[in-house]
């Protein structure tokens, strides 16, 4: 990472106070003198470099968790498919939920739950943030098929539903919020979580964001699902806060309020 997008990455709380709510403050905070940007790894895709990176506090815990995407990529959109694969450093993987991030790009949209009122919702030009929970190891060995374990209860995230019962190859069952079934609005962006097959586990997070909202240069805030259960004691986010920065023309996706989760 340049030295430009890492001064971005340090001064995203200088950023905040016009941007967000008081809540979204709080939980980003302000950088200490002995706070530094940690990075992961970076690859160049259609020209455009993208970052994972973490924010980790003088005692030496992370307190964001981020992926940086040039607006450029947005702009000169991808083919269909999975566009990167990104580890996050070391500490982030040993202290928190994550391990890496893996983007897809959907030019034509991709098909929608055929339960959903609106049968063509996620039908338009998007992208795909899945930010796992277990290693590239593992999510490779995920496989296709049809599975019907529902998610216990104290493991299913509020307001989600079961999730489907198609599990992707190298991806695995998605989990929607109950209100994407009814929903007929015009869509923009939504956080949907997976589990493993078995239902056993919610292995990644996935906010899914359109071209167009992207495209418009804002910034804004999507809740991170929360179980009472994850099955595995960490440090998990509350909010992902999308920060569109002008100086770099350049998207942060940080996850932030992290807080103990078994």
């Amino acid at each position: 990472m340049n030295k430009k997008k890492m001064r971005s990455a340090l001064g995203l709380a200088i950023l905040v106070g016009s941007l967000f709510t008081v809540s979204a403050m709080s939980a980003l905070g302000q950088p200490g003198n002995s706070d530094k940007v940690i990075i992961g790894e970076t690859a160049v895709v259609a020209g455009s470099e993208l970052s994972t990176w973490a924010r980790v506090n003088g005692a030496g815990e992370v307190t964001w968790v981020g992926l940086t995407i040039p607006l450029s990529l947005v702009e000169n959109m991808p083919p269909e498919g999975a566009i990167a694969v990104l580890n996050y450093p070391p500490v982030v993987k040993a202290t928190t939920y994550f391990d890496h991030a893996e983007i897809h790009s959907e030019p034509e949209g991709h098909p929608t739950n055929p339960a959903y009122a609106d049968a063509n919702r996620y039908g338009v030009a998007h992208f795909d943030f899945h930010f796992y929970g277990i290693p590239v190891s593992q999510v490779v060995t995920i496989p296709f098929g049809f599975f019907f374990e529902e998610v216990a209860a104290d493991r299913l995230p509020k307001f989600y539903a079961q999730p489907e019962a198609i599990s992707i190859p190298q991806m695995g069952r998605h989990d929607a919020p109950t209100s994407e079934f009814i929903a007929t609005d015009h869509w923009l962006a939504t956080m949907l979580a997976g589990f493993l097959p078995d239902a056993s586990y919610m292995h990644f997070l996935e906010p899914m964001v359109t071209r167009e909202l992207l495209l418009r240069r804002n910034s804004f805030i999507m809740q991170v699902p929360r179980p009472a259960t994850l099955g595995r004691a960490t440090r998990y986010p509350a909010e992902c806060i999308v920060l569109y920065d002008k100086d770099t023309d350049a998207y942060q996706f940080v996850f932030v309020g992290f807080r103990p989760i078994e």
